[in-house]
């Protein structure tokens, strides 16, 4: 059985390496933005995915080196002792000392409950990931009863298409076994509307976009402290419209303006109804409603790219080139904070003038 304080130590490690990446891929789009891939946004949704996959992977990759005992070459404490040998900073021996030790002191106070931080830490992290768990319970029952409750309209396979009136947005979603389109049951008047809203969800589910949306609403109660949970979990949602977009136009005979048209009914008539009809599940929607202007903006961006949809190009090079050096940072910042498994002579350094610190100090009382 893992023990408690390795078991918080890798959830602190899985956190900062979150942040790493969500740095790591603000930066990349960020470039690309400036660059002819600026709409490549199948490539950039794929890279996102390949970056997750990635990150999930540190932890199989740092276990692994454990057990085979391979050594930590670059370790950013043992950098720190060296530059604060090297006197690049001033502070007291004993308050770095203690700087470098707080993480462990904090995760030994959270595990031992020995103090009041500590007690109060845990009542935090406990309190947080049980309300995140018990809002995705919750959103999944309301979903389940809100397919129950629809109409069996089309079956193709697994894929289930059912009308609702419980709902004005048409979407996408899947359980153990089967996928499911809900279409608002007042589309079957508007036959152009729902040839274009079943396109939109059957290309996300093509693109394997049920699967990632499931995923990451698991992950979000475990990361619930981490802002760049959110920020991946929101470029994911604009990067997959935009490509779902973009496909759906080069695939099929629409044309941008009834595209767009659509997308705007659709927004029109769920911000002009009941707000306990908005979608807020584990799911993929042809539209998302939120109030602000976030939300105004990004539809406006959609609406714009889509006259340029059919000539975008997402090139095959630009996977594997962008993500290997990306997932080699990531491999390095997961290595870099691992703690050293013996003492440096840095380190060995250190403690004695912190001892000799220490041993000024008592004979200056006496």
């Amino acid at each position: 059985m893992i023990p408690l304080d390795a078991f918080l130590n890798a959830y602190i490690d899985a956190n900062i390496m979150l942040a790493f990446a969500a740095l790591l891929w603000f930066v990349t789009r960020a470039v690309l933005a400036r660059t002819s891939l600026r709409t490549a946004f199948t490539g950039q949704l794929r890279l996102v995915y390949g970056l997750l996959i990635v990150i999930a992977c540190m932890p199989l990759a740092v276990v692994g080196m454990a057990t085979i005992g391979t050594p930590v070459a670059i370790n950013l404490s043992d950098i720190a002792v060296a530059q604060y040998l090297d006197g690049r900073f001033a502070m007291a021996p004993s308050q770095f000392e203690h700087l470098l030790m707080s993480r462990d002191l904090i995760v030994n106070e959270v595990v031992t409950l020995s103090t009041l931080k500590g007690q109060v830490i845990a009542a935090i992290l406990v309190t947080g990931i049980g309300l995140a768990l018990l809002r995705l319970t919750t959103n999944v029952v309301r979903l389940r009863r809100l397919i129950t409750n629809s109409f069996a309209w089309r079956r193709i396979g697994n894929l289930h298409i059912r009308l609702t009136d419980a709902t004005l947005v048409p979407f996408s979603t899947a359980g153990l076994r089967r996928k499911y389109i809900i279409l608002p049951s007042a589309m079957l008047s508007q036959p152009e509307d729902l040839k274009i809203a079943l396109a939109h969800e059957l290309q996300h589910i093509r693109q394997g976009d049920l699967n990632w949306e499931l995923l990451l609403e698991i992950l979000r109660p475990v990361f619930v402290f981490n802002p760049a949970m959110y920020l991946f979990k929101r470029d994911v949602e604009r990067l997959r419209e935009l490509a779902c977009d973009q496909q759906v136009l080069r695939r099929s005979g629409f044309s941008p303006r009834d595209y767009g048209n659509c997308l705007l009914r659709v927004c029109r008539s769920a911000l002009h109804k009941d707000q306990s009809q908005q979608i807020a599940l584990p799911t993929v929607a042809l539209l998302q409603i939120r109030a602000g202007g976030t939300a105004t903006e990004f539809l406006r961006q959609r609406v714009t790219e889509m006259a340029h949809a059919r000539r975008a190009t997402n090139p095959g090079w630009m996977i594997p080139a962008l993500l290997l050096p990306l997932a080699m940072m990531l491999v390095l910042g997961t290595v870099s904070i691992q703690r050293s498994g013996d003492w440096s002579q840095d380190r060995l350094m250190l403690s004695t003038i912190v001892n000799l610190e220490r041993l000024n100090q008592r004979n200056g009382l006496n």
